[in-house]
């Protein structure tokens, strides 16, 4: 069915099915980037339950669907960049990489994301926590931006607003489910880890949207584009740096001497039995008539069966 034929509620389904795929590769093959991924396919369900019930109301629904589609699409342009990267390594995914060893190609953030990942010592909200930044703190403005060649995006704010409600009203509930899928009884050892983690609150989603708004702004100004586009592109990096290794040698070196002794022990959804790779229930609330036909339910409805690593 083409874009124009379908609803905004099917268009931001099309785009969770297709999230779902990414996540069921990366837990399948215990790719550190499946925590976002799954936090990326919650986060766009209940954007679509919010648009299926009307509850808030969006002024064009249509727009909304237009903007989440083009938002995910600058995402998985990133990830086929690392996936199609990592199969002409020697070591595929087995060995640490540096951002400079991934091909410019790959926009810089999800560069600086996927290095830090790749230490086999990074811990699930750590994870998440990155590629968030990278997602709203660039590839939102730069979807914007996009988006604004063949639509007024500005005359959208309101609805934009409304989304940051949704999604915000959203991540704490995900948080939990995290949790539960990947760190059980760790969550509150991920926030020591992960000591930045207000951007996974609903305050911290309205922000960085919010600043995600303004770089947009900047990127149309010509005056300020320039400065807009280094900002865009460092800002992860600086996150990633400051949780990682902070200016205080203290804590710098009790993290690091942390990160050795403590193992991250991630857990992952078991995938030995056919409908053990499910997202669980919370993960499909859609309303009975969709649920019947949705792709989701082939993966089964029963909560997640979790093997420890």
């Amino acid at each position: 069915m083409s874009d124009e034929n379908q609803s905004p509620q099917q268009r931001i389904a099309e785009v969770a099915s297709r999230l779902a795929e990414y996540l069921k590769r990366y837990d399948a093959a215990h790719d550190t980037r499946a925590a976002f991924a799954y936090t990326y396919f919650r986060l766009t369900t209940e954007l679509e339950g919010a648009l299926r019930s009307g509850d808030p109301v969006f002024t064009d629904p249509l727009w909304v669907a237009d903007l989440a589609a083009s938002l995910a699409s600058e995402y998985f342009v990133a990830m086929d960049g690392i996936d199609n990267w990592i199969t002409t390594r020697p070591n595929g995914r087995g060995a640490q990489v540096k951002a400079s060893d991934l091909p410019d190609s790959i926009p810089q953030p999800w560069r600086e994301v996927y290095a830090a990942s790749s230490t086999g010592r990074s811990y699930v909200l750590e994870d998440v926590l990155f590629a968030m930044m990278a997602h709203i703190s660039y590839d939102l403005p730069v979807a914007l931006r996009r988006l604004s060649d063949r639509t007024n995006v500005r005359c959208h704010i309101a609805d934009y607003h409304q989304m940051n409600s949704v999604l915000g009203a959203a991540i704490d509930g995900i948080q939990d489910e995290l949790a539960s899928r990947y760190s059980r009884g760790l969550a509150d050892l991920d926030r020591l880890f992960t000591r930045e983690d207000e951007l996974l609150s609903n305050y911290g989603i309205r922000v960085s949207r919010g600043m995600a708004w303004y770089n947009f702004e900047r990127l149309l100004d010509p005056s300020a584009s320039e400065q807009a586009v280094r900002s865009i592109r460092t800002s992860t990096g600086a996150l990633i740096n400051e949780v990682q290794a902070p200016d205080d040698w203290k804590l710098r070196l009790a993290l690091q001497l942390a990160r050795r002794l403590i193992p991250s022990r991630r857990q992952w959804p078991a995938t030995d039995r056919p409908g053990s790779v499910a997202l669980g229930k919370a993960a499909l609330r859609h309303e009975a008539g969709t649920a019947a036909s949705d792709p989701f339910c082939e993966w089964g409805m029963a909560d997640a069966a979790v093997g420890e690593e």
